[in-house]
């Protein structure tokens, strides 16, 4: 008795199995085709580079996603890495933050033909008009990557008057990439 009841429990998980099966099938056929997988690395589309500024000119919203990647970054390496002996040689400024970034970086419609900006689920504002159409053509038809580097805030910088690093200031800005592919 017992070996029936395992037998007719195969045959329902089988049969569930083929449902299951057949059901996926269906719904990957009615999916756009994006790319043949097998072609690597993908292509890229479009892609946008474009500052934080260029969406907003309120340094407070701004300065909020700075402290929240700077919170959130796990990698916590300041100053790219750099020691102030480096900095003797390096001769640039080094901003503290550089590194942090985040990939949470959102496109959503918002309006016809308007795409509001979100980047760690704080809205930035409203994508300029200049990449609307293509942006919205290619996120319905392409695979999104998007980050926000913070641009500004602290740094350091070698003075050769003095033969020593100072640290200065400036407002915080960000860097975001999206590109298309």
């Amino acid at each position: 008795m017992e070996g029936g009841l395992f037998i007719k429990f195969m045959d329902s998980i089988k049969r569930l199995w083929q449902k299951q099966t057949y059901q996926s099938q269906q719904l990957i056929k009615q999916l756009p085709k994006l790319k043949d997988k097998n072609s690597l690395p993908m292509e890229i589309e479009y892609k946008i580079h474009l500052n934080a500024e260029k969406i907003t000119s309120d340094q407070e919203v701004i300065d909020r996603i700075a402290n929240q990647i700077i919170e959130e970054d796990v990698a916590k390496r300041k100053y790219a890495g750099k020691s102030d002996q480096d900095l003797k040689t390096y001769r640039d400024k080094i901003y503290k933050y550089e590194s942090f970034l985040t990939q949470d970086v959102k496109l959503v419609p918002n309006d016809v033909n308007h795409l509001d900006v979100y980047v760690n689920q704080i809205l930035l504002g409203q994508l300029p008009d200049e990449y609307t159409v293509d942006v919205l053509h290619f996120l319905q038809s392409t695979i999104v990557m998007a980050f926000a580097y913070i641009k500004g805030g602290p740094y350091k910088t070698y003075d050769a008057a003095t033969d020593s690093v100072v640290k200065k200031s400036e407002p915080f800005d960000l860097n975001l990439y999206i590109q298309f592919s």
